[in-house]
């Protein structure tokens, strides 16, 4: 398939670049400093540009079968938009070029578990109040995206670590998923190559944690 990935150049998105050329995907990224995308290969097309201006977007998903957005901005509490414009950019662009797949990351604390799960309950709340302006834009970012009428998926995923792929994961869709504490960036990566064109993933919300 011909997938293009918007933050290639995060931990989630050099998973996403590597693996999906190791399957044998052709991949189109979109980098700022295109000399930070570490993958060298004839089926990657690195085009220099910013997720926030929407004529760089355009090339990158002219002739995508698929869209995967893993941009983001890590673990930091300042105000960005890089997570609502710059996925209304690549929804945008998607609609103008007819362009209908789109899975999205972002993260299972945004929406709180019920006050019966203490522990999880506890940490949300805390990193609600951390990452209150981050957290905000990733909600307006979510409303894009369940509201674009694309084939979307958005990827809910626990705390992000740097451990190995394991294939061994559980998810949950369109509820909150217990025990909902970590899980790879490998696996995120994975998850989201194994359903490029699953249609029961589709305008779907999925947590997905060890």
């Amino acid at each position: 398939m011909r997938v293009a990935v918007f933050g290639a150049t995060g931990g989630t998105g050099r998973q996403l670049v590597r693996q999906a050329l190791a399957l044998g995907h052709q991949v189109t990224v979109l980098a700022r400093r295109p000399d930070a995308v570490a993958e060298r290969d004839e089926r990657l097309r690195v085009l220099a540009g910013d997720v926030l201006a929407p004529e760089c977007v355009a090339p990158v998903v002219a002739e995508a079968d698929a869209v995967i957005s893993a941009l983001g901005i890590g673990f930091h509490r300042w105000a960005t938009t890089v997570y609502s414009q710059g996925t209304g950019n690549v929804i945008d662009a998607m609609k103008a070029a007819g362009s209908r797949r789109l899975l999205c990351v972002s993260t299972s604390s945004l929406v709180l578990p019920p006050v019966q799960r203490p522990a999880e309950y506890a940490v949300g709340r805390m990193l609600h109040a951390i990452l209150r302006a981050p957290y905000a834009d990733m909600a307006l970012m979510e409303d894009r995206v369940t509201g674009s009428g694309l084939d979307w998926t958005l990827l809910r995923a626990a705390r992000l670590t740097n451990g190995a792929p394991t294939g061994r994961y559980r998810t949950a869709s369109e509820t909150k998923l217990a025990g909902c504490w970590s899980i790879s960036r490998a696996d995120v990566a994975g998850y989201l190559l194994a359903n490029l064109d699953t249609a029961t993933t589709f305008q779907r919300c999925v947590e997905i944690a060890y």
